[in-house]
């Protein structure tokens, strides 16, 4: 029931003037692409237009005083219904990951054994007390704002998503920093950050045009998403850059991550429109992030790094030395 609608792109939906975060602070989604985030609001969205329409039924039963449905009074009458038949049948992997997935199936379970309750006084014409269909409704205010809270997280994925590779834009990489410093700061736990740019861009773009050049960064991306640890955010900061940031991780373990995508990334063999195919190769640089330092100042240090890598010869990882500029 809630696949095969399709949804226009979203990419160009954010191009206003960015006016500050309105993300949440913890993202448990991990980095998607434009096309997954809309699949994760597809599903989310049909999931509550079918909570909707049995919420709409249920009441008209009990203001009217007509027989409760059979699927209401059984004692698993939380599994007789469109929702839980998505909830427990095949869900996006991204949102059956989620730990709030779980969380709003648990209350969509508490609002029908309430609702049992209720069609099980109608059927045998009793009068439901006030205090009873309160604790109901606020069973459903439970339910809706689990589901709520799911699909809002979509959504800020998608108003942040940049609409040529899929991945977060770089409106907000800085917020996200600057939730990272602070909790950083809180639990003296390390994060690093690193710059990635992809080496000799430019002659791509010349060989083989700048449609060859998009299909890059989109396979890169792509590649990039898949390899990434769960925790771990990926933005594009502009042009053929982008910016790894790397939770709870200090410069040496963040460089032994970082090479095993950089050799995987030179592996790679991007098929182009024309038939043919590319590689590419990519130099990295890597700072910690310092909690009494503005989070500018870790992307000037792993900008300063990433060139360091090109300087020494390119397809590196270079951390970044007190030596280095910035």
């Amino acid at each position: 029931m809630f696949r095969g609608r399709k949804r226009a792109s979203f990419g160009i939906a954010f191009r206003r003037r960015w006016e500050g975060p309105a993300i949440p602070e913890e993202h448990a989604f991990p980095p998607l692409t434009t096309t997954d985030a809309e699949a994760v609001v597809d599903e989310l969205e049909h999931a509550m237009a079918a909570y909707r329409a049995w919420i709409r039924k249920f009441n008209t039963m009990l203001a009217c005083r007509t027989e409760p449905d059979p699927g209401d009074l059984a004692a698993d009458s939380y599994l007789g219904h469109d929702f839980a038949n998505w909830h427990h049948g095949q869900v996006n992997r991204f949102l059956e990951s989620h730990p709030g997935f779980a969380e709003a199936g648990g209350f969509h379970r508490e609002m029908h054994d309430l609702a049992r309750g209720l069609a099980e006084t109608t059927a045998a014409g009793g009068e439901v007390s006030l205090a009873r269909y309160e604790a109901f409704n606020e069973g459903v205010d439970r339910f809706k704002r689990s589901m709520r809270k799911l699909l809002n997280e979509a959504w800020e994925l998608l108003r942040y998503t940049d609409p040529l590779t899929g991945v977060a834009n770089r409106f907000v990489l800085l917020p996200r920093l600057e939730q990272e410093r602070e909790r950083s700061r809180r639990s003296g736990r390390t994060c690093s950050i690193a710059m990635m740019d992809l080496d000799r861009f430019k002659a791509v773009n010349d060989a083989h045009g700048h449609h060859a050049g998009d299909r890059v960064l989109q396979y890169i991306a792509r590649y990039l998403l898949d390899n990434v640890r769960r925790y771990d955010q990926f933005y594009r900061y502009g042009g053929e850059e982008f910016v790894v940031m790397l939770p709870n991780t200090a410069s040496g373990a963040a460089k032994g991550v970082l090479d095993r995508l950089r050799r995987g990334l030179r592996r790679q063999r991007i098929p182009l429109h024309d038939g043919s195919h590319i590689s590419v190769s990519a130099s990295f640089g890597i700072a910690e992030l310092a909690p009494d330092q503005p989070v500018k100042t870790v992307i000037d240090r792993a900008d300063a790094a990433m060139y360091a890598a090109k300087k020494a010869g390119r397809n590196r990882v270079h951390v970044w030395q007190g030596g280095d500029q910035p």
